[in-house]
């Protein structure tokens, strides 16, 4: 249906060209603040080259379409999209390139104006996505009836085991022309401050202690055999092992359902060619085995709610399972685990499916916090909590308002913020990176003299609340920014050439030098960013996004089993938002997670008959189904 306040075909033009040269100005204006004046002329202005023209005619095309659709609530769906998407573009372009969001009235009015442009833009297209897998799901139920019949599917239908171990070799195989390159394997990130405990003999909860023990015993061994880097290539394997372990299981899955050959081949290459994926194998990076489990538990909950599988006692057992081992390989993902599993506790009906699932989480949570206890007590870990990473949100606002605008800040509360982190980290305030003012952060205050903390910041928010909220955004710009990206945006995937730097160095070894020159271009020198399209999927946004319209479309298709599933990564990414910058490491369970989205979007289905999706049902898809 048109709108209703378009009541002649010729008005409706007018609004749509309007409406696309307000989008390209808008652009426009999101481009120029980058400031490079370094470019050839239509770099920065752009309405002095082609790409003016083109965006101007992509805009109406779409426009045209949208303004044709007679699903009101496609369009309101889509709105929201396309106002999110709008404002990620406009304040993240002014926190990316300005660092001064609301630094007046008229500019704020301006970026309202400049998102209401881009939405002009963005909104159509989240409403083309919407529609994208309604015109995909005929052809996918299609496939799914037509099963293959050579002997290679009937062999492993018939022994789907065997197709687990088929295709976990082949992820392995696919994985060792890295390992071997890069041999014992990838030391990075937090991994030697985790090891340097290990070496100590103090242990703290900051990081995993499973994790840390698994290295350490990697390590540990080597030192027996007299040569830690033999040694410390189990633990790379192990790691290897657990990661194609997961991506298998999930192959399997798809296997089982009768998922279209090209969908699972399609998924057997995004997880054996993209490079991504076999550089975090060898990584020695939490974030990888917590990425295995997250995939493990996350298909267990999609068998639960989307396929209404009626769970045997070892199914159940290997959900649970998977739940401890995710809560207790990364500190935050608990969090996620607790609050997915009782909003969909919530929803879940009859009262039988939610007792097996109460029975289920607590048995996670629970048994999560013994064996912590465990670990704790074997290790003799320090438990207490770590305040100023706890705290590293406010301690970034705080010292924002103290670096930006110091002088406009009273002196007896910049003396009381003095208190709290140290006075020459202030200049050292980095928008994208809470490192540079929490690592020397007063711990023992910020214990003692929380309520106190508290009061202050909330004083120093009321002053200057503008700052804060641009603290927030330059610090998770990260995860949504769909454009250019600083340094810290997203952080680099490397390969690491140094390494521990104890009496028992880990020494590096290639075994493939062909394959070294390969990754050593793309990761050691960093040139995956200059790729096409792949150097894109190295970052935070795709995934991002790519959670927030499956959400969305769930709303729009009333697939409230698909909602309620996608509770466990946007939990996730709630917590990782309380983080200290936007890295993609903390991020990689939702990047394996690409293909199981793309199959709950996909999957026609018809009106649930069991109780765990004993939920609301669109009657478009029973009509389809039909």
């Amino acid at each position: 249906m048109r709108l209703k306040t378009v009541k002649s075909p010729w008005l409706e033009r007018v609004v749509i060209v309007i409406l696309s040269y307000l989008s390209v100005l808008s652009f426009a204006r999101v481009i120029s603040l980058n400031g490079d004046g370094n470019v050839y002329y239509g770099g920065i202005y752009f309405g002095y080259n082609l790409s003016s023209v083109l965006l101007f005619s992509f805009t109406a095309w779409l426009l045209c379409r949208y303004f044709r659709l007679r699903d009101r609530r496609l369009k309101t769906v889509s709105t929201i999209g396309g106002i999110l998407l709008g404002t990620a573009i406009v304040y993240g372009g002014y926190a990316h390139y300005v660092n001064d969001i609301f630094r007046s009235v008229p500019e704020t009015i301006l970026q309202f104006f400049l998102i209401m442009g881009i939405g002009a833009c963005t909104t159509p297209i989240c409403a083309e996505l919407l529609q994208l897998p309604g015109r995909v799901q005929k052809w996918y139920a299609d496939k799914q009836i037509a099963q293959p019949t050579g002997r290679f599917y009937v062999f492993m239908n018939g022994h789907k085991r065997l197709y687990f171990l088929f295709v976990w070799g082949i992820l392995m195989l696919s994985y060792m022309p890295v390992f071997l390159s890069q041999w014992p394997g990838n030391f990075v990130f937090d991994a030697k401050y985790q090891l340097s405990e290990v070496v100590n003999n103090s242990y703290h909860t900051h990081h995993p202690l499973l994790h840390t023990l698994l290295m350490g015993k990697a390590y540990q061994f080597g030192e027996q055999i007299g040569n830690v880097s033999v040694g410390y290539q189990f633990y790379t394997l192990i790691q290897m092992l657990i990661l194609t372990g997961s991506f298998a299981y999930f192959l399997q899955y798809l296997f089982k359902k009768g998922v279209p050959r090209c969908i699972r081949i399609g998924a057997l290459l995004w997880f054996a060619v993209f490079p991504m994926h076999s550089v975090f194998a060898i990584s020695a990076t939490k974030d990888v085995l917590c990425a295995a489990f997250f995939l493990y538990y996350a298909v267990f909950l999609f068998r639960l709610l989307l396929d209404g599988e009626k769970f045997s006692w070892y199914s159940y057992a290997g959900m649970v399972l998977a739940g401890i081992l995710l809560s207790l390989l990364r500190n935050n993902a608990k969090y996620a685990v607790a609050v997915s599993g009782v909003i969909v506790l919530l929803y879940l009906k009859p009262l039988k499916s939610k007792m097996y699932f109460l029975i289920a989480l607590a048995a996670i949570l629970l048994l999560h916090s013994g064996c912590n206890r465990i670990l704790i007590a074997y290790t003799h870990a320090d438990s207490r909590d770590t305040q100023r990473e706890m705290m590293s949100v406010p301690l970034q606002c705080m010292a924002r308002v103290a670096c930006y605008r110091g002088a406009e800040l009273d002196p007896a509360l910049y003396g009381e913020v003095c208190m709290y982190m140290q006075e020459e980290d202030i200049p050292n305030y980095n928008p994208y990176l809470a490192d540079a003012v929490k690592n020397n952060a007063n711990e023992l205050l910020l214990k003692n003299n929380k309520l106190n903390f508290f009061k202050l910041w909330a004083k120093i928010g009321l002053q200057f609340p503008g700052e804060y909220l641009e603290s927030i955004i330059t610090n998770t710009m990260g995860y949504w920014y769909p454009l250019n990206q600083g340094m810290y945006v997203s952080a680099d995937i490397a390969l690491y050439h140094t390494l521990i730097g104890t009496e028992h160095e880990i020494e590096k070894e290639d075994y493939f030098p062909l394959a070294t020159r390969y990754y050593n271009y793309l990761f050691y020198h960093l040139n995956y960013r200059s790729v096409p399209i792949m150097g894109y999927l190295f970052r935070n946004a795709p995934y991002v996004w790519l959670v927030v319209l499956t959400l969305l479309w769930s709303i729009y298709q009333k697939r409230y089993s698909l909602l309620l599933w996608g509770m466990l990564p946007l939990m996730y990414l709630g917590t990782c938002f309380l983080g200290p910058m936007a890295a993609l490491r903390y991020i990689y369970c939702l990047v394996v997670c690409v293909p199981l989205i793309l199959h709950g979007l996909l999957h026609p289905y018809t009106k649930y008959t069991d109780g765990y999706n004993n939920l609301p049902s669109n009657p478009t898809h029973e009509r389809q189904a039909s």
